[in-house]
């Protein structure tokens, strides 16, 4: 699968260290310039901006230019989808649009991003019956990873919770299981969620409700643990 990324999610899996469940998990990563000279110089550290570069050098991450639109001929479509996207959403979002924008015109299946508040792009994107572009956060990856059997359930836990003590993120992982759950089984939005995931876990070899029952005890056992 190919991905488009955005700001956010960028800067928590680097401030963590954990940039690589990205490269795991999709063939090829694109970037708006947009993003790389606005949006991570006002909003990203110097070391998270120069890691990140080094992976742009080294060929994990591809930064998509005005100059490479216009030399494919895509440059309109490209800031028609801007201005189409920039009327469903808040100003603060620009970053996002360009993401989105960036996904819908080189045909990204995905776009990742962690802004999920009611309204945004993930939220929005979720929503839409005939969307060509499937929204992820970054739990939703590490949830994915698990589902393979990629990632136990013990580094699944430890992972999520040091992106999110690092970055700030007022998360726990009984509330994100329950909108993954919600998603992509027991209440979805539309018809193409379920169906992604059911074609995600077939032509994985994946017992989804066995996976999910397992990662459920260990968080039960692990809360037991504390108490």
């Amino acid at each position: 699968m190919e991905a488009s990324i955005d700001t956010n999610v960028i800067i928590h899996l680097y401030k963590a260290n954990l940039q690589s469940v990205l490269f795991n998990r999709f063939e090829k990563l694109k970037v708006c310039e947009f993003i790389r000279n606005h949006e991570m110089i006002n909003h990203a550290g110097q070391d998270i901006i120069y890691l990140f570069d080094k992976d742009v050098e080294d060929g994990k991450i591809e930064i998509v230019t005005d100059q490479y639109l216009k030399s494919i001929r895509m440059y309109q479509v490209f800031l028609q989808h801007v201005k189409d996207l920039r009327i469903l959403f808040d100003v603060r979002d620009l970053g996002e649009v360009y993401a989105i924008a960036i996904a819908k015109t080189l045909g990204c299946t995905c776009l990742v991003t962690d802004d999920i508040k009611e309204r945004g792009p993930h939220y929005t994107l979720m929503r839409i019956p005939d969307s060509e572009v499937i929204p992820f956060t970054f739990f939703e990856i590490l949830l994915l990873d698990f589902l393979e059997g990629k990632m136990p359930e013990k580094n699944l836990l430890e992972a999520f919770y040091l992106i999110c003590t690092i970055s700030g993120l007022d998360w726990n992982i009984q509330s994100v299981l329950k909108k993954f759950i919600k998603r992509f089984w027991k209440d979805p939005y539309s018809e193409k969620e379920k169906e992604w995931m059911r074609r995600f876990c077939a032509d994985n070899g994946i017992n989804a409700k066995a996976r999910i029952q397992i990662l459920l005890y260990y968080i039960d056992n692990q809360k037991q643990k504390k108490a």
